[in-house]
C-alpha cells in the first residue's frame, strides 16, 4: 500500500483539526474558570453592598440622629412657637427698602447740619445678642 498525497494531506488535516479542538477546549475551560472567579467576586461585592446598606440604615435611624444631635450638638426639635410668617420676620428684619422721602432731592445731597453723635466707648463694648432663628412658613 502506497501513501499518496491525498492520504498525506488528509492525515495532516486530521492532526490539525485535533490540535485545534484541543486548543479550543482548553480556552473554553480557561474562560469558564475566569467566569466562575468573576461570579465569586460579584457575589462578594453584593454581600458587601448589602452590609453597607444595613449599616447605613442603622446609622440613619431618626431616633439615633435625634439623640446624637441633642447630646453632641445641643440641638432640639423645632417647636410651634418658633414658626413665623414672612410678615413676622419683616417686623424683625425689614425685607423691603423704605422709599426715599418725598422732599429729598436725589441730585443735591442734603448738607443740613446734623447733631454730632457721641463717640462710642469701645472699652465697654458688649456683643449684641443674635436674634433667634425662625423658620419661615409661606401661606
Amino acid at each position: 500500500m502506497t501513501l499518496t498525497r491525498t492520504h498525506l494531506f488528509g492525515f495532516v488535516g486530521l492532526v490539525t483539526l485535533a490540535f485545534a479542538l484541543y486548543w479550543a477546549k482548553a480556552e473554553a475551560q480557561a474562560v469558564r474558570e475566569k467566569v466562575l472567579v468573576l461570579q465569586d467576586e460579584v457575589d462578594t461585592e453584593r454581600r458587601a453592598v448589602r452590609t453597607l446598606e444595613a449599616e447605613l440604615t442603622w446609622v440613619e435611624r431618626p431616633d439615633r440622629l435625634e439623640e446624637a444631635a441633642t447630646r453632641r450638638l445641643g440641638l432640639a426639635p423645632i417647636t410651634a412657637d418658633r414658626i413665623a410668617t414672612i410678615e413676622d420676620i419683616d417686623q424683625v428684619v425689614p425685607l423691603r427698602v423704605a422709599p426715599p422721602a418725598a422732599d429729598a432731592n436725589p441730585i443735591v445731597p442734603n448738607t443740613a447740619a446734623k447733631p454730632a453723635e457721641p463717640a462710642a466707648d469701645t472699652s465697654k463694648a458688649v456683643a449684641a445678642k443674635p436674634p433667634p432663628v425662625v423658620t419661615v412658613v409661606a401661606r
